[in-house]
């Protein structure tokens, strides 16, 4: 004799998908949480250095908080919601709904994965061009004022980040906003950058450097990266 009682709801099929995205940002947004809570000061710094550009630093503002600590979540919370934006992307387009947990998991980790090299590799860049064309101490600024708009950049994705995982309607909204967000970091950016390097005739040669070499050629090989994980993704068995 069959069970006839209530047997639940049917999950549908990106619901475990679902889930998995909420706990990555709920684990997330509690860190950023308790980070922002121990180095409020630091915070306050970092918005502070988006608008501003300080060539000598109040020796008060550095207290209270951990830099280094804070500046790396900070990059890191950037880039993975990042990730988990460009995964959502993908899956409101038809893909990823039927994914395991595990390959949630690792398609989200390979999408982080690229974002953090493509970072590193234009961290690497831009050392070698403050090396050349700059000395340490204004490289040393300008590097200050990148890492405090990537960490402001990070915290406004949670807006898109949220809206594509866990809101249906209005899906080209929350894509538009996280593309306004990118163009307008960069755009901070290239304004810091002019801001703090360009001196005359003699600085156009590393402004021009780093207009092609930073912000143009990097966005291509990003491109290609982003196209052949996704080809990658669509033939491995692991995925389906």
């Amino acid at each position: 004799m069959g069970f006839d009682g209530y047997v639940g709801i049917r999950l549908w099929d990106g619901q475990l998908v679902d889930d998995v995205v909420f706990s990555l940002l709920f684990v997330l947004f509690i860190c950023f949480a308790l980070v922002f809570r121990a180095n409020y000061r630091l915070s306050l710094k970092m918005l502070r250095d988006v608008v501003y550009v300080k060539e000598r630093q109040n020796l008060f503002e550095m207290k209270g908080g951990d830099e280094r600590v804070f500046r790396n979540f900070m990059l890191f919370q950037a880039l993975f919601l990042c990730g988990i934006c460009l995964f959502s992307i993908f899956r409101n387009e038809g893909y990823f709904n039927h994914l395991e947990e595990s390959s949630v998991l690792i398609s989200i980790g390979l999408i982080f994965l690229v974002l953090t090299l493509f970072y590193w590799g234009k961290r690497c860049f831009y050392y070698f061009f403050g090396l050349i064309f700059t000395d340490p101490g204004r490289y040393k600024l300008w590097r200050t004022n990148y890492d405090a708009i990537m960490g402001t950049w990070g915290v406004c994705l949670y807006i898109p980040a949220l809206w594509l995982s866990f809101v249906g309607l209005y899906s080209k909204f929350p894509v538009l906003l996280f593309i306004f967000l990118y163009i307008l970091c960069r755009f901070v950016i290239i304004y810091k950058t002019i801001r703090i390097f360009y001196r005359g005739n003699s600085s156009f040669l590393y402004v021009s450097l780093y207009l092609c070499g930073q912000e143009i050629l990097p966005l291509i090989f990003l491109y290609e990266g982003i196209i052949n994980l996704y080809n990658f993704i669509e033939s491995s068995t692991l995925w389906h």
